[in-house]
């Protein structure tokens, strides 16, 4: 019997060795990897944004050590940087927007005039000229502006995608850093897709999407007899509804499995945290408070980049988002306008140009989602150390 028991401990030590070793390596690790010091991935996502966005964020948020880029992201938290940022983008977009109001509301009374002359005319044939006239020099103008619209749309999704393709690492490291190997894992592969839809679902087709929209505006604009806005409707929807169908699957993956990745994570840690403290007394004491320092040390690194990160995010989509919002406004306004002036066709055209900005938006905020959701679960996710 003595002789059996003598055989089970020899078994038992090499295991309680090991795992001694195994325990002992994590907080060394996780200390050289938080010492004060962000990861390189974090300023690769600073390196990505542009350059009108970095020169309203504060010098400290390019430091090395976390105290300083914590306090620069104490200041951009604060309520009086982020409304004076976003009334300095509405200024700049404003002077462009009201600039454009001006030019097609001349256009809108040059027509009503046009429409005026017209109807002196006794054949028919050279009012409508007239009209076709009209129509077509605002359709030009409309179109040149559409298109500077879509271009930012277009910039801007390709901003998210580096920004995605740098978050992946960051994300992946400051996870494994806490001990979320799990969580690391399924962050990183949600991230992946969200990049690969962007680049190959939203990306390749908003361009197709807005040029069919305005394309069934113009015929429909130039020649009032075709009816073809039920199909426009219908192509709009079903692209936002698509859309939104797959940014919503992508958004429930990714809560899904690094949520449960991280408690899972958690459990294997506290059982190993138990086993150690209750088989070596002395030593498993010392190495769950060690864990537990470098716990809190590690929450605060992801809690200051997980807030950096999102902020910046919020800046980035300011612009894009402010300037569809203010075009939006002037084909609203001008809209009006036109059917204050009974220009019914310039009207149509109008009030179509402002659907689309407004189906823009939506993909813009849609998207945009995703990396909020994914900073957000850095932020809040628990350490497995802890």
């Amino acid at each position: 019997m003595n002789q059996r028991l003598l055989r089970k401990k020899g078994f038992l030590f090499p295991l309680f060795f090991l795992l001694l070793i195994f325990l002992l390596a994590l907080p060394c690790s996780a200390e050289e990897a938080t010492a004060d010091i962000l990861p390189d991935e974090y300023h690769e996502l600073l390196d990505i944004l542009p350059e009108e966005l970095t020169e309203l964020l504060p010098e400290g948020l390019f430091a090395k050590d976390t105290e300083t880029v914590g306090a620069s992201v104490n200041e951009m938290s604060d309520f009086s940087y982020l409304l004076q940022t976003l009334l300095s983008l509405v200024g700049v977009k404003l002077g462009d927007c009201v600039r454009l109001l001006a030019s097609i509301a001349g256009m809108l009374l040059l027509a009503a005039v046009c429409r005026t002359v017209q109807s002196s005319f006794a054949q028919q044939s050279i009012a409508r000229a007239f009209s076709f006239c009209t129509t077509l020099v605002i359709l030009s103008f409309l179109l040149t502006r559409g298109y500077d619209s879509i271009q930012s749309t277009v910039e801007y999704f390709s901003n998210l995608g580096k920004m995605t393709s740098a978050s992946i690492p960051l994300l992946g490291g400051l996870y494994a850093m806490g001990g979320n190997v799990s969580a690391a894992v399924a962050s990183s592969a949600g991230l992946t897709v969200f990049m690969s839809l962007l680049e190959g679902v939203v990306g390749t087709t908003i361009v197709p999407f807005c040029g069919i929209c305005l394309a069934f505006a113009a015929v429909a604009a130039l020649d009032p007899s075709l009816r073809i806005g039920t199909l426009a409707g219908t192509l709009k929807k079903h692209y936002t509804t698509a859309l939104t169908f797959l940014m919503m699957l992508l958004l429930t993956m990714l809560s899904a499995q690094t949520v449960l990745g991280a408690r899972s994570d958690t459990l294997a840690m506290k059982s190993a945290k138990f086993a150690a403290g209750n088989l070596i007394p002395v030593v498993g004491g010392s190495i769950s408070e060690l864990l537990r320092t470098v716990s809190a040390g590690v929450g605060y690194l992801r809690g200051t980049v997980g807030i950096c990160a999102l902020l910046l995010l919020l800046l980035l989509l300011l612009p894009t988002l402010i300037e569809l919002l203010l075009v939006r406004l002037c084909w609203q306004l001008c809209a009006s306008l036109a059917d204050l002036l009974g220009c019914d066709s310039e009207k149509r055209l109008l009030e179509e140009f402002a659907s689309v900005h407004g189906y823009l938006i939506a993909a813009v905020c849609i998207c945009s989602s995703v990396l909020f959701l994914s900073f957000t679960l850095l932020t809040h996710c628990a350490s497995a150390l802890g």
